[in-house]
């Protein structure tokens, strides 16, 4: 009897000394090695976010990361999961010290997870697919929320002249006259559709736009500093000489914010039109056309259809949820580390949380060790 025992334990813990080989986004299935494995919860703090490489703003170009907030708020951080990929790291990786995106600036992306109901049922189904589903309401707003630098405050008082007089900072529309410190491109990152701009100070920015011309242009001073535009279709963007502080002024106007903050999981609380699936949403598995980890684009077969509430898990400014956003301890030190393995608990099996059937795997296999 003594030896039947033992040798449970040791097959309990032979099945469970390593992480998962499931990949990024696929869903627990009934026959699936990890169903059963117990999970715990992520750290408080866990938010989603994004590293801003292109204009400012969220746009299809920046990377997406789930932030296991132990220590770096605010920075992207070792262990960090992304979900999109970026360089040669796919969706489902996770950040190590010697890779391109840590320590970089991050930036909340309020957001919620939800899932689109394909068959009309009353319940979430192995086939219905789940999106990360992010609510900007700014279409092209600076990263202000968290950078390295942190916020330049009290510089406004913007006066751009042009042949010696006309304002120029709100000549679309936009009243604000504030500039925004922003570390400049230095190279070393492969992101597609974006282009590099460079100022005659040789201050360079990333953007995600089609650049007119890209010569820059004496646009006025800046509290005794100089100023230069370079036109883009999307935007203007103005730089400091000298300095690093920016200015974007976008072409687009702002639409209406549909989300009532921290009300995400309630269908009568926001708009039903909050609740389609729009630009730059991430797929967190895969829909029969596109693949976990990328993100929604115009014209997609997805894009504005209506996701079901209430959301699974939820990043905001206020009301957030990450409950159902659970690890397997793979290592066994009772923290989440680089060899744990991450899930949408939902259903979550039991009140503590076991893997269980449709649990969505929010990162894939890693390797002995993070090198």
């Amino acid at each position: 009897m003594i030896r039947v025992f033992l040798l449970a334990i040791l097959i309990l813990m032979s099945s469970t000394a390593y992480g998962s080989d499931y990949g990024f986004g696929t869903k627990v299935m009934s026959t699936d090695l990890d169903v059963g494995r117990p999970l715990f919860c992520t750290p408080a703090g866990t938010m989603v976010g994004f590293w801003d490489v292109g204009t400012p703003g969220y746009d299809e170009s920046d990377p997406v990361y789930l932030h296991i907030a132990r220590f770096c708020a605010g920075l992207i951080d070792a262990n960090d999961i992304r979900l999109t990929g970026i360089d040669n790291h796919s969706p489902g990786s996770k950040v190590t010290f010697s890779d391109v995106d840590m320590n970089k600036p991050l930036t909340l992306l309020p957001s919620t997870i939800n899932f689109l109901n394909i068959h009309g049922s009353q319940a979430y189904d192995l086939e219905d697919p789940v999106y990360l589903h992010q609510y900007n309401c700014e279409p092209n707003y600076m990263t202000t929320a968290m950078t390295v630098q942190g916020q330049a405050s009290g510089q406004n008082g913007f006066a751009l002249f042009v042949g010696g007089s006309g304002l120029v900072g709100g000549s679309r529309g936009s009243q604000r006259d504030d500039f925004k410190e922003q570390i400049p491109y230095r190279g070393g990152l492969s992101v597609p559709r974006t282009s590099c701009i460079e100022f005659t100070d040789g201050y360079k920015m990333l953007v995600t736009d089609y650049v007119v011309g890209g010569i820059p242009q004496v646009a006025g001073i800046w509290r005794g500093l100089v100023v230069e535009v370079i036109h883009g279709v999307k935007a203007d963007y103005y730089h400091v000489l000298d300095t690093w502080y920016v200015k974007i002024d976008s072409n687009r106007t702002g639409g209406q914010c549909l989300l009532v903050d921290g009300a995400a999981n309630s269908g009568s609380a926001i708009s039903s039109q909050a609740l389609l699936i729009r630009t730059n949403d991430v797929r967190l598995n895969a829909t029969p056309s596109m693949l976990p980890g990328t993100k929604v684009v115009n014209f997609d077969p997805d894009q504005n259809k209506l996701l079901d509430t209430p959301a699974f898990a939820r990043f905001l400014s206020s009301g957030s949820d990450t409950a159902r956003i659970r690890f397997f301890d793979v290592n066994g030190n009772s923290i989440y580390d680089y060899p744990d393995d991450m899930y949408l608990n939902h259903p979550s099996g039991t009140a503590s949380g076991i893997v269980t059937v449709n649990n969505v795997r929010l990162s894939g296999p890693v390797n002995a060790s993070p090198v």
